[in-house]
């Protein structure tokens, strides 16, 4: 009956609902077939989501989505009724990826719950693992001091609890950590009445048992929300008293809540699980590293229990939106906070909750999910809404304008120009902004709407952001000097590229800037001296960018950029191969380095020169599986022709990319007018934000994008 019931939610929940069904879930009725029907909807979309994560190459975000799933089921809730053959895949991936890392608690967890789920013939592995743990276990811990031995156990039992939302596994927690903390009294009682210190690795397991144990016992019940539960297992363990010395407030609390199942006693028991978890500074911070995930569940299940007695609690909506990003529903983060805002329509709280939802949205995309990023801003829908009404009108930081911009410019960097425009233009009428204004300008200046894209480049010129960030200002007077230029005028174009040239040199005399700053300012200033044709300068300002930041990898991908690209377009292959080198000695995310390699390896063929071997060592590190990246490298390893690319590529972004290789192989093979074509079609293309766009129009310009020189003589050149 009850599987009757949760298969017709488990197909009809869509992405774009899964936000407001997790809401849903939690306001439910603990125990009721409602709350049921909405687990099985929210956990069969979270298990698709959390195999494609792991499909993707992304094992954090595919565990944290499984966390995620398995934290939102209470102890004795079916998981085979909820999770279903859906989850099998999912499970499995998970289970993998733990046992690699050595984590047996958890990975006994995936197992037993694959034991309630795959069909009888394929249990037999699953028996083969448990079995191996079980071994394992035994043969390890034994060969430890009893209580060093007894706290291992504890450690793999509580692991197994986090994920394993069963009777057994919150069974064997209790008894384990029980017998933990037990075999510490003995020993503290045992040194105090004969003064004989224990063994080193023993004493440092009674004192963590001593410390943490009480709290440990508690939480693997209050996983469930359950204060009553936790009371009455600290009472068998005779390991009240301990907690009332230790941790007296969070004792109190956790009586109170036991008692009294209502909003205040909730939130009493939420403030004191919250520094355990590492959400808020506390002395003992340090201490509870080895727990913390464990406290962070316990804090995310009373967090559940008082939002459902509450969802207009600003505390409490704002720890489950944290809370839910993290566990790989970054969607359902603006959806917990609906309510919040319109019962407080205040400033604080608004621009605390848009916060969030704006952190959610570049989470997504940085994590390379764009269309998750979009369902999250769609969730955030009404928050905006309450943002826009007159009473917080310039009081809300970030405000609605910022956020549909930050959407605006996800859209634009995956090449999605229509929703771009819309967005950003809505933006800019609401709140004027030289970023904003400039990526307008470039779209339009892109549709060949030139004097309307210099229109809003003047406008950006004078906007509040552009006046306080020299090198915003800089890029739209770099960027209004090469659309003028491309009109024909060189003349005119010199005057907005002296301006920037003065504004940079300028803001690198004034007060100090953060390392951030200054490296965006020199690398601006670079490109601004390239078009001066001042290409030593220009290298000594992207040497400048380097080393302004050091330990910023973000910072150091895009200085690299900027220093192998110009090295592409000028033919210049020692650069090339130094900056690539560059890359490697900062251990830079892969895929920029396929990148980098790539364009390295064009020039070695558009000047026939034999490799030095460094592009292919970039090449064989990226595994064949299936990836854009992972095409890219079969490109510059010779694998694939540069016109077969098109055919891998999938997305717009990835479309105008194979273009533009493409454009190159085929000018390395002689057929300049023919890449020629397909150059021109990248630049007037979808992918604005793409380093290959800006690559392709330099190398169509005859002039390489210059309008010469001299430099100003009143300036000094750093």
């Amino acid at each position: 009956m009850h599987a009757e019931r949760t298969a017709p939610a488990m197909a009809q929940v869509s992405d774009d609902a899964f936000a407001s069904a997790v809401r849903d879930l939690l306001m439910s009725q603990p125990a009721s077939a409602e709350r049921s029907v909405r687990l099985g909807a929210v956990e069969a979309r979270q298990m698709i989501r959390a195999e494609a994560r792991f499909r993707a190459h992304a094992p954090e975000r595919g565990l944290a989505a499984v966390s995620g799933a398995l934290l939102l089921i209470r102890t004795g809730e079916g998981v085979r009724n909820v999770v279903g053959p859906q989850g099998v895949d999912a499970l499995r991936s998970a289970a993998r990826e733990l046992a690699l890392r050595g984590d047996e608690g958890r990975s006994q967890a995936l197992y037993d719950l694959l034991a309630q789920i795959v069909p009888e013939a394929d249990r037999k592995e699953l028996r083969d693992h448990l079995e191996a743990l079980r071994q394992w276990k035994h043969d390890v811990l034994a060969a430890q001091g009893p209580l060093a031995s007894a706290g291992g156990l504890e450690r793999i039992a509580v692991r197994r609890r986090l994920l394993e939302p069963s009777a057994d596994a919150l069974g064997e927690a209790a008894t384990v950590t029980t017998d933990w903390i037990a075999q510490a009294v003995a020993l503290r009682d045992k040194f105090r009445k004969t003064r004989t210190q224990p063994p080193r690795e023993e004493g440092a397991e009674a004192w963590r048992a001593l410390e943490t144990g009480p709290a440990v016992l508690a939480s693997l019940y209050l996983r469930d929300a359950n204060p009553a539960g936790a009371l009455a297992q600290l009472g068998r363990a005779q390991a009240r008293d301990l907690l009332e010395s230790e941790r007296p407030q969070f004792a109190a609390a956790l009586e109170a809540a036991a008692q009294e199942n209502s909003l205040d006693r909730c939130l009493d028991l939420l403030r004191q699980l919250r520094p355990l978890s590492g959400r808020e500074a506390a002395r003992e911070d340090e201490d509870f590293i080895e727990d913390r995930d464990l406290f962070a569940a316990a804090a995310f299940g009373v967090a559940s229990e008082c939002y459902r007695l509450d969802p207009t609690v600003p505390e409490v909506a704002l720890a489950l939106g944290v809370a839910l990003q993290e566990l790989g529903m970054a969607e359902a983060t603006p959806a917990v906070l609906v309510d919040v805002v319109r019962a407080h329509p205040e400033a604080r709280v608004t621009s605390e909750a848009l916060s969030l939802a704006l952190d959610a949205m570049a989470t997504e995309e940085d994590a390379g999910e764009p269309e998750s990023a979009r369902r999250v801003f769609r969730a955030a829908q009404p928050l905006l809404e309450t943002a826009s009404q007159k009473s917080l009108v310039g009081k809300v930081h970030p405000s609605p304008a910022r956020m549909r911009a930050a959407m605006g410019e996800i859209e634009l960097r995956e090449g999605k120009i229509d929703p771009a425009r819309a967005l950003l233009r809505q933006s800019a009428d609401e709140e004027p902004s030289g970023s904003v204004l400039l990526s307008l300008a470039r779209i339009e200046w892109r549709d060949r709407q030139v004097q309307s894209a210099l229109d809003r480049l003047r406008s950006a010129l004078v906007a509040k952001d552009a006046a306080e960030d020299p090198a915003l200002k800089g890029e739209i007077l770099l960027t209004i000097s090469d659309v003028t230029r491309e009109k024909g005028d060189v003349v005119a174009a010199r005057t907005p590229l002296t301006e920037a040239l003065r504004e940079l040199i300028g803001s690198r005399n004034r007060q100090e800037a953060d390392s951030r700053a200054r490296a965006r300012v020199e690398r601006i200033l670079a490109r601004v001296l390239d078009r001066f044709g001042a290409a030593l300068p220009a290298q000594r300002a992207l040497e400048r960018a380097y080393a302004a930041a050091p330990g910023d990898k973000h910072q150091a991908t895009q200085t690299i950029e900027l220093l192998v690209g110009r090295a592409f377009v000028r033919g210049d292959l020692a650069a090339a191969r130094e900056g690539l080198q560059r890359a490697l000695t900062a251990d830079l995310d892969d895929d920029d380095l396929v990148y980098f390699a790539l364009w390295v390896r064009l020039v070695e063929r558009q000047l026939r020169v034999p490799t030095d071997g460094l592009p292919d060592r970039v090449f064989a590190s990226v595994p064949d599986d299936g990836r854009w990246v992972a095409t890219l490298a079969h490109f510059g390893e010779g694998k694939v022709k540069g016109d077969e690319l098109l055919v891998h590529a999938k997305t717009p972004i990835q479309k105008y990319e194979a273009l533009f290789y493409a454009a190159i192989d085929r000018k390395a093979a002689g057929d300049t007018k023919g890449g020629d074509e397909l150059l021109r079609q990248v630049v007037a293309g979808t992918g604005l934000e793409l380093s290959e766009v800006a690559l392709a129009r330099d190398m169509l310009d005859p002039t390489k994008s210059q309008i010469g020189g001299p430099l100003p003589p009143d300036l000094a050149i750093p």
